[in-house]
């Protein structure tokens, strides 16, 4: 029987649930985060998605930013597995951590650099689109630091939940230099206003660095995936990241 590995990327918002055979080919599932609060609660969402994969699993690992779910994961995975979960965290290995504490290092953003290494070569730009928006720069297999900025989502919600008469609108891009009405405003501030400081950001970090390729990931870059030059789009980063971290391949 070919092994299975269960992986995992718990985010602020979502969790991304995967299965591969070979670490290159995966099938994906997400679901929000807040949905699973036991472990029989998250074993009842994932038992239809997973089907026979489920009688296959041989390792499970997991990348959390959530750490209330994190007793959650470990409860499932030895209930349902009889197994411990393998947990993503800087340390020693194909990547050098060259900043202050490490251990404050998101595991989603130590799982995108191990698998920018792994993918791609030691030397990038990583730009993940999430909750919040991250930046990551890994030279010559070290990595040395970032940006944390916030994520489109959480921009204008903030707007309309901070705010008397703002609304909540249609998070996209705009193609327009100046908005002619209030949802116009907040997108060309939003979406554009976040590309235009990312781009002043990857313009700094080229001008020490030399010119080095763009990864762009995450569940909001889709939004402004034709509007910000990048060379690589990889939605299933991370989770490669998950799967080359725990599974060492």
């Amino acid at each position: 029987m070919v092994p299975v590995y269960l992986l995992i990327d718990v985010g602020n918002t979502h969790s991304v649930f995967s299965t591969t055979e070979d670490g290159k080919v995966f099938k994906r599932w997400r679901l929000s985060t807040g949905i699973f609060q036991t472990e029989d609660e998250l074993f009842s969402h994932l038992y239809p998605l997973l089907g026979d994969a489920m009688h296959k699993i041989e390792g499970i690992g997991v990348a959390s930013v959530v750490p209330t779910q994190n007793i959650v994961i470990e409860r499932f995975s030895r209930k349902y597995f009889n197994m411990d979960p393998i947990w993503v965290k800087a340390k020693n290995g194909c990547v050098k951590w060259n900043v202050k504490n490490p251990g404050e290092i998101g595991a989603d953003r130590v799982a995108n650099v191990v698998a920018f290494v792994k993918e791609y070569g030691s030397s990038g730009i990583i730009i993940d689109m999430g909750t919040a928006t991250t930046v990551d720069l890994v030279v010559e297999g070290s990595y040395e630091g970032g940006a944390i900025l916030p994520g489109l989502f959480m921009m204008v919600h903030s707007l309309f939940r901070g705010t008397a008469k703002l609304p909540l609108v249609e998070v996209k891009p705009a193609d327009f230099v100046v908005g002619k009405d209030t949802e116009e405003n907040i997108q060309l501030g939003v979406v554009n206003g976040t590309v235009y400081a990312l781009e002043g950001i990857v313009k700094r970090i080229k001008g020490v660095y030399g010119n080095l390729p763009v990864v762009l990931t995450g569940g909001q870059s889709k939004i402004v995936k034709e509007i910000f030059e990048h060379e690589i789009f990889d939605e299933d980063l991370t989770i490669k990241g998950v799967f080359h971290f725990c599974f060492g391949r």
